[in-house]
């Protein structure tokens, strides 16, 4: 089975050993440095950094989307380079959300102008959002929960779900409409996810684009 067709089929995928520690750790360091220094945003008990690759102090970090591993597999699921960075881009600390599927949402969902789960035009909805922990989640339960196949349909139901044990360096790619969520509890450990969207240059990725910028530019007025 092709990656393209994994991800068309199950929704995600695991791409292992992309990064090395010693560049997460330098990037771990870095946002811890900037949370200390920066006012922030408190999000679902702890804490979001929206739009962070426009920040000052933040480059390491916002480089990791430039990954060339990254992209020669974005290139394999999305058949080609007719795809861009989607704006979407924030870091989550501690966050507990419950499960949910990446759309746009609330006063932005006004934005989302045509159904994503069917064919628009001959275009279908494709945006996948990349994944990257800072910490080590091979020996807890604390990574990504996701349902496969739940990226086919607009339910939220977590039967069937399986437990994500990333390594650090590990990424995880993603179908943004699957049914997912992180820890659902807190924990004592500083736990810093990365998160980067990209999507095919096509009518569903323009319109969850706006909404985004728009999103993540009220969410910056903190």
């Amino acid at each position: 089975m092709s990656i393209r067709e994994k991800i068309l089929m199950d929704g995600y995928m695991i791409l292992e050993d992309v990064f090395s520690k010693e560049e997460l750790l330098g990037c771990k360091n870095e946002v811890n440095k900037y949370i200390r220094d920066n006012k922030t945003l408190k999000n679902a008990g702890g804490i979001s950094i929206p739009d962070f690759i426009k920040k000052d102090g933040l480059k390491k970090t916002a480089d990791l989307k430039n990954n060339n591993k990254i992209h020669d597999t974005l290139k394999e699921i999305f058949n080609g380079d007719d795809y861009r960075f989607c704006s979407h881009n924030d870091i989550g600390i501690n966050r507990v959300v419950g499960w949910h599927k990446d759309k746009l949402n609330g006063e932005v969902s006004k934005y989302e102008t045509v159904n994503i789960w069917k064919e628009h035009n001959g275009k279908k909805h494709e945006i996948l959002k990349v994944l990257i922990y800072l910490e080590e989640h091979s020996n807890n339960n604390d990574g990504l929960k996701v349902v496969p196949l739940s990226h086919l349909n607009s339910k939220i139901n977590p039967k069937g779900h399986i437990q994500l044990k990333p390594k650090v360096g590990d990424v995880i790619i993603f179908d943004q409409r699957i049914t997912h969520r992180g820890m659902d509890r807190q924990v004592r450990y500083p736990r810093i996810l990365i998160s980067f969207g990209f999507g095919k240059n096509n009518i569903f990725t323009d319109n969850f684009e706006k909404g985004t910028v728009i999103r993540q530019n009220k969410q910056n007025k903190i």
